[in-house]
């Protein structure tokens, strides 16, 4: 239960929530919604702001259901233009998304490091093969890309049905990257760089886990503090 609430931030909340409203929405009105909705995950706008105006547009096409007309006579124009007038009312800051990639990166890295130096334990050795740190690397980056391509950007994954091709497609994608990983850990293997461990394994393995917990604390703090910036709750 403690890990769970550790788990959970602002926006995961917001995302579910967005997910949650749009999956019992009217199958015509989210025909009307779905390209508003992908066009904007196109845009450069930060995580936090783009699930906020995902919310306001998923009210007011809730409304537009309502009241019996279209979203676009909801909204007063087409629903590109109206992403257009958004976007360019908001100062473009492509360092603020690039810092919220970085924060999810370094909670990767750290989980990654941390299961992949658990042989460490049995051996209690005193260096650290420098394939595992990249192999670190190379996983926390994949494993945002594909949770970014998958769970974030396709639409259909909004309705809870996915088509079986996409199940396909998806699934191939992930045995690539694992693949990938494999090839990867046997090319840095052969070249044998080591890294020495203070105080050997068993305690680096435990400094691991206290960083573990502490990058899903800062983690909850950066989004909650993120998502103060907006009215949204």
């Amino acid at each position: 239960m403690m890990l769970k609430k550790l788990w959970e931030n602002d926006l995961i909340k917001i995302r579910q929530e967005n997910v949650n409203r749009i999956s019992v929405l009217d199958g015509k009105m989210w025909d009307q919604l779905y390209p508003i909705v992908e066009y904007l995950d196109s845009s450069s706008l930060p995580l936090f702001e783009e699930e906020v105006i995902k919310k306001e547009l998923i009210g007011m096409a809730e409304e537009a259901l309502i009241e019996g007309i279209t979203l676009e006579e909801k909204l007063g124009m087409p629903g590109q233009e109206f992403c257009d007038q958004i976007l360019n009312s908001r100062e473009k800051d492509d360092r603020r998304k690039i810092g919220e990639y970085l924060v999810e990166f370094a909670v990767h890295f750290v989980w990654f490091l941390t299961f992949f130096s658990i042989e460490t334990i049995w051996t209690n050795q005193i260096e650290l093969d420098m394939s595992t740190v990249i192999l670190a690397v190379i996983g926390a980056a994949a494993s945002l890309w594909i949770h970014d391509q998958i769970f974030i950007h396709p639409i259909t994954d909004y309705r809870g049905k996915i088509a079986f091709r996409s199940k396909k497609s998806q699934a191939l994608i992930i045995l690539l990257v694992i693949l990938c990983l494999i090839f990867a850990d046997w090319l840095l293997w052969r070249m044998d760089i080591r890294i020495s461990i203070p105080g050997g394994g068993r305690i680096f393995f435990a400094g691991m886990l206290v960083l573990s917990y502490l990058m899903l604390l800062v983690r909850k703090q950066y989004w909650n503090r993120r998502s103060k910036e907006y009215e949204w709750a």
